[in-house]
């Protein structure tokens, strides 16, 4: 949901999702590639991005996997590497896990172990 700070998100479809990341010519970019081309490309990425993530806001992850699917392998790979990126740059964060107090400190027993075994040492 959209607030006085933060636009509404892009609502585009599944397949215009994918026809802007295939637009946004990442396979194309290279070392020589010209700054202001450079930073088209990206930043219509970056506008793919945003629709993906209205999509996912709007119609749930399965829209957002008819959209990737649209794209080939190699296009999906150099979008997510982008987006990696672009947020590694960002002021983003995940919230910290949220601790149920209630579950207590010592959290479910290690896989193959059993509580008694924790319990109960033999010796």
């Amino acid at each position: 949901m959209a607030d006085a700070v933060t636009p509404p998100r892009i609502e585009l479809e599944p397949d215009e999702v994918a026809g802007l990341i295939r637009g946004s010519r990442l396979l194309d970019l290279r070392a020589d590639t010209p700054d202001d081309v450079r930073r088209r490309w990206t930043d219509t990425a970056l506008t793919a991005m945003d629709a993906l993530c209205g999509l996912a806001e709007r119609r749930g992850t399965d829209a957002v996997w008819d959209a990737l699917e649209l794209v080939t392998h190699r296009e999906l790979l150099a979008f997510a590497t982008l987006m990696a990126s672009e947020l590694a740059e960002s002021d983003f964060t995940l919230a910290p896990p949220k601790v149920d107090v209630d579950a207590g400190a010592s959290g479910p027993p290690a896989p193959g172990a059993s509580e008694a075994s924790e319990a109960d040492p033999p010796g």
